[in-house]
C-alpha cells in the first residue's frame, strides 16, 4: 500500500513536469510562429507600399507633396487616437489644410514660421475655450507640431536638394530598423532603456548603425559622393532614427498603447512606421545645408 502510493505520487510529480515542458515547448512555438507572420506581413507591406512611395518620390511636386500630406494626416488621426479627449478634429482639419496650403504655395522658413505660429495661437485659444488641462495641452500641441513640422521636411529635402538624397535617408532610415531587428532578435541582450522599449538592444542599435554605414557606402560607390561624407551622414541619421523610435515608443509607453494605429500590417499604424523619418530629414536637411 505505501508503494503504490509512492509510485502514485511519483507518476504524477512526473506527469506534471511531463505537461509543464510540453507547454513551454507550445508557447515557444506559439512565439515563433507569431514572429514568423508578423515578418511576413511586414514584407508583404513593404512591397505593396514601397513602390508606391519610390514612385510618388521620383513625380516629384504636387504629387509627392500630396502623399506626404496623406502620410501627416493619417499620423494625426494615429495622435488624435493615442492622445485621449483634447485633440479635436477641427484642428486636425485646420493643420492639415494650412500645411497643404504652404507646400504647395512653396514650403520656405518663413511661411513655416508663420504656419507654427497660426498654429499656436488657435491652439491655445481653443485649449482656453474648451477648458483642457495644462499637461493634455501641452502634449497634444507638442504632438501635432511633432507630426506635421518634422514630417515636413520630407517635403524640403526633396525640393531643395533632390531624389538622391532623399532616398538616401529613407535607405538610411529603414535599413537602420532592419539591421536593429535582425541584429536585436539573433543577439539582444543588454537593453539601453528597459522602461521605454525593452526588445530594443545594444546589440540590435550597433547592426543598425552598421546597416547605416555600409548604406553609405553603397551610396557613395553608385552616386559618386564623398565616401568618408556619406559614411558620416549615414551613421549621424542612423543615431538619429533610432533616437526617434525611442521618442515614440516612449509617447506612447505614456499614454498606454502598443501600436499607434493598425493601417500598415505587421508595421501597426503610420506614427509606428515613419517615427524615424521625423527625426532624420530634419537632421539631413541641415547637414546637406551646411557640407553642401
Amino acid at each position: 500500500m505505501c508503494y503504490g502510493r509512492i509510485l502514485g505520487k511519483m507518476t504524477l510529480t512526473g506527469l506534471f513536469k511531463t505537461m509543464q515542458r510540453e507547454n513551454a515547448a507550445l508557447v515557444k512555438f506559439q512565439r515563433r510562429s507569431d514572429r514568423g507572420l508578423m515578418l511576413a506581413q511586414r514584407i508583404l507591406t513593404a512591397v505593396i507600399g514601397v513602390p508606391i512611395l519610390l514612385a510618388a518620390l521620383y513625380v516629384g511636386g504636387i504629387v509627392w507633396r500630396v502623399l506626404v500630406f496623406l502620410i501627416i494626416m493619417a499620423g494625426l488621426v494615429e495622435f488624435a487616437r493615442i492622445s485621449g479627449p483634447g485633440l479635436y478634429l477641427d484642428y486636425l482639419l485646420v493643420s492639415g489644410l494650412s500645411f497643404l496650403a504652404v507646400t504647395y504655395s512653396g514650403l520656405d522658413g518663413t511661411k513655416l514660421l508663420l504656419w507654427l505660429v497660426f498654429q499656436l495661437f488657435y491652439y491655445m485659444i481653443r485649449a482656453t475655450f474648451s477648458g483642457m488641462h495644462s499637461f493634455s495641452s501641452a502634449f497634444n500641441l507638442v504632438g501635432v507640431l511633432y507630426v506635421v513640422v518634422l514630417y515636413s521636411f520630407l517635403v524640403l529635402v526633396r525640393e531643395e536638394f533632390g531624389i538622391v538624397w532623399t532616398v538616401f535617408g529613407l535607405a538610411v532610415t529603414w535599413l537602420t530598423d532592419t539591421g536593429a531587428y535582425f541584429g536585436g532578435s539573433c543577439y539582444g541582450k543588454r537593453q539601453p532603456a528597459p522602461k521605454i522599449s525593452p526588445k530594443k538592444s545594444v546589440e540590435g542599435a550597433l547592426f543598425g548603425l552598421l546597416a547605416a554605414a555600409l548604406t553609405g557606402v553603397v551610396f557613395a560607390l553608385i552616386a559618386g559622393s564623398s565616401l568618408e561624407q556619406t559614411i558620416l551622414f549615414g551613421v549621424v541619421l542612423s543615431v538619429c532614427a533610432q533616437l526617434g523610435d525611442l521618442v515614440e515608443s516612449a509617447m506612447k509607453r505614456e499614454r498606454a498603447v502598443k501600436d499607434t494605429g493598425s493601417l500598415l500590417p505587421g508595421h501597426g499604424g503610420i506614427l509606428d512606421r515613419f517615427d524615424s523619418l521625423a527625426f532624420v530629414f530634419p537632421v539631413l536637411f541641415a547637414l546637406l545645408s551646411i557640407f553642401s
